[in-house]
């Protein structure tokens, strides 16, 4: 197996592993629907998590206190694997760094490896269209928000980051990050640049 792919989902999957015990097969089930629809447009619609979480009482089944997080987790797995390159990850290898490394229950591993085996053409297919039809903000604005209360010490201040984007179809988004996530966010950003940096001084690609 690509060393690469296990050491990057276990690296991006490890805030999530404290969740895992929470997967049951039809939890599971559900993360997968709800991760394709997102792969297939690119947006994960309110309606279709909420169709999952209805769906899962109705079967009799109890919905986990961090469904959120776990659907971030599987749809994360499910993207990783479709970047690497067709035959780079063998099944048995797949299956072993989800169930040794990650931790993961033998039947949601079985579930999601069928998946992401038995799909793999139609959904890098939908995962790639989806990326180059995405829309990539053409301005974007920032903003510090400091909230006082004089109930608290001025230590105790709330600080977030606004991030206001103008979209090339006219849209406008905002994103409201807390300082921890924003923090978060930056030391990614930072992580990336260095490993393109180390990957731009291999022998290999000066050759491009």
């Amino acid at each position: 197996m690509s060393t690469n792919f296990c050491y990057t989902v276990v690296k991006n999957l490890k805030p999530y592993v404290k969740y895992f015990p929470q997967l049951t097969k039809p939890v599971m089930r559900a993360l997968i629907q709800a991760s394709v629809h997102y792969i297939e447009t690119n947006k994960c619609s309110p309606e279709i998590l909420e169709l999952a979480l209805n769906k899962l009482p109705h079967s009799g089944h109890v919905i986990p206190e961090n469904f959120c997080e776990l659907f971030a987790a599987i749809l994360q797995i499910m993207q990783i694997y479709l970047r690497t390159p067709v035959g780079t990850v063998k099944l048995n290898e797949l299956r072993e760094c989800l169930q040794e490394d990650l931790n993961l229950n033998y039947e949601c591993v079985e579930d999601l490896v069928k998946v992401l085996h038995n799909h793999r053409v139609s959904l890098t297919k939908n995962f790639i269209e989806a990326k180059s039809v995405r829309n990539y903000p053409k301005h974007m604005q920032w903003r510090i928000n400091i909230s006082l209360s004089q109930e608290l010490p001025r230590d105790n201040a709330a600080i977030t980051i606004i991030l206001h984007f103008h979209l090339p179809d006219g849209r406008y988004r905002t994103l409201e990050l807390p300082l921890a996530m924003f923090h978060h966010l930056r030391y990614k950003l930072a992580n990336l640049l260095s490993e393109m940096q180390s990957l731009e001084q291999r022998p290999v690609m000066k050759k491009f």
